[in-house]
């Protein structure tokens, strides 16, 4: 067996750089996926060595072992452990040395129990990933055919393995730091729904004890506005749930061709009531093209339904006198502004559907986190998901949402959907019962 062990390229005045080194770590940099950027790091680094094993070991600080989170060409018996015992393998040695390590003519694995289970290899390389100045793993490369590895092989993993390590890092920070802000939003949701609720039973609880009195003295009137109270609480957690499944599952669209005109009758007889109270005429406007329109009718009655309720509490709370809110549908084509401001190279027909409404407007400084959820501002009024949920349902159906907004002027709300035909089997009238009004959702 021969042994080259090389810690500084720069001594070596035969190495040349290869120009596909510079493409290899350009391409690198391309994900900050760890998994995937590990993957991609051993395949371009087999290739360009020409080597028909490889794999890339981090050392785990809890279990005290090196974790195989990549491998190609190894046998199943190697690779279905997932790590490498590090008494006496290559790995170990390059570690504790913090130096790369060249092995040719390997007979019987040339001291090193790794290279003796992963038999037939005639030449192996295994150079440390540094990080932070410290050794956190290695890249392992192996040939099983062809001529041995040279030590211009071994300078050019060496200087593969410092922008992987480079990466690696970087990939690992930006995992460290998608997981903060996961256990961050999980503290903030669990901080607006447990609000939410706890506002949702002290009235559920307000009309239950309602209820008890009345039904004591015999008083059914006030019985029944006990019921009212009860109803409007239980549908409150009823949406409230509805909205956390909108927005935590991903799904595909059920298309079906809905009746526009229809569907927005049904929606405004739903919100009859509230309408009412808030003074708001209600209204619609719906171009012959757009009266059907491909959409999954319980997502898009949803989504419309939210947008609809807000525009009503938005004059409710900011005009005494009254207001209204217009329904508006039209198609345009992809070259349409409206199009072009959110979707980009768009292609087709769209349709957009418009529910203005003359309330205050909203500041120019809340625009930005309008679609963030729990962004609500009406406080315990509303969860903060329902423009989140709607604009989700937008892009579920590969369109999008625009808000436009002039303070004491008004608001716009745009729900922009490809014409994407359904599947002949469902080219069907949509469902005609659509859910009751939500309680209200919140800008």
């Amino acid at each position: 067996m021969t042994s080259s062990k090389r810690s500084n390229t720069s001594d070596h005045p035969h190495f040349a750089p290869l120009p596909s080194l510079f493409r290899i770590c350009v391409a690198m940099g391309s994900t900050l996926d760890l998994g995937k950027l590990l993957r991609l790091i051993l395949r371009l680094t087999m290739k360009e060595l020409r080597a028909q094993q490889g794999s890339i070991l981090l050392f785990d600080k809890t279990s005290d072992q090196l974790k195989m989170l990549a491998s190609r060409g190894l046998p199943r018996s190697v690779t279905e452990k997932g790590y490498i015992p590090r008494k006496g393998s290559i790995a170990e040695w390059v570690i504790s040395n913090d130096k790369p390590l060249l092995l040719n003519d390997v007979r019987g694995g040339g001291g090193f129990t790794s290279i003796a289970r992963a038999r037939p290899i005639r030449s192996a390389l295994c150079v440390p990933l540094r990080g932070h100045g410290k050794v956190i793993g290695t890249i392992n490369i192996n040939r099983t055919v062809r001529g041995p590895f040279t030590d211009q092989n071994l300078d050019t993993l060496t200087i593969l393995a410092t922008q992987a390590a480079v990466s690696i890092e970087n990939a690992r920070l930006h995992e460290e730091r998608v997981n903060a802000e996961r256990m961050a939003t999980i503290g903030r949701t669990v901080a607006v729904i447990s609000h939410g609720t706890k506002n949702v039973l002290t009235c559920l609880k307000g009309g239950v004890g309602i209820m008890e009195i009345a039904w004591n003295k015999k008083d059914w009137a006030t019985a029944r506005q006990g019921l009212e109270l009860v109803k409007r609480s239980t549908d409150q957690i009823a949406y409230l749930v509805h909205d956390m499944l909108n927005y935590s599952k991903e799904r595909t669209p059920e298309r079906v061709w809905v009746d526009l005109p229809k569907l927005v009758g049904d929606l405004f007889a739903s919100v009859s009531e509230l309408a009412r109270t808030a003074k708001v005429r209600l209204a619609k406007r719906i171009e012959t093209a757009s009266c059907s329109i491909s959409a999954d009718p319980i997502l898009f009655h949803h989504a419309l339904l939210n947008l609809v309720t807000n525009a009503i509490e938005a004059i409710r709370e900011s005009s005494p006198q009254g207001g209204e809110v217009e329904v508006v549908a039209e198609r345009a084509g992809a070259d349409s502004p409206m199009v072009r401001k959110c979707l980009r190279g768009a292609h087709g027909q769209f349709d957009l559907i418009h529910v203005r409404d003359t309330g205050a407007g909203i500041p120019p400084q809340r625009l930005a986190t309008l679609f963030q959820p729990f962004a609500s501002s009406k406080g315990a009024k509303g969860t903060g998901l329902g423009l989140a949920v709607t604009q989700k349902i937008a892009r579920e159906h590969g369109g999008d949402m625009v808000v436009e907004s002039l303070v004491g002027q008004g608001t716009t709300f745009t729900m922009i959907l490809p014409v994407i035909p359904p599947a002949p089997k469902e080219q069907q009238p949509a469902p005609t019962s659509p859910p009751q009004a939500p309680p209200t959702e919140g800008r």
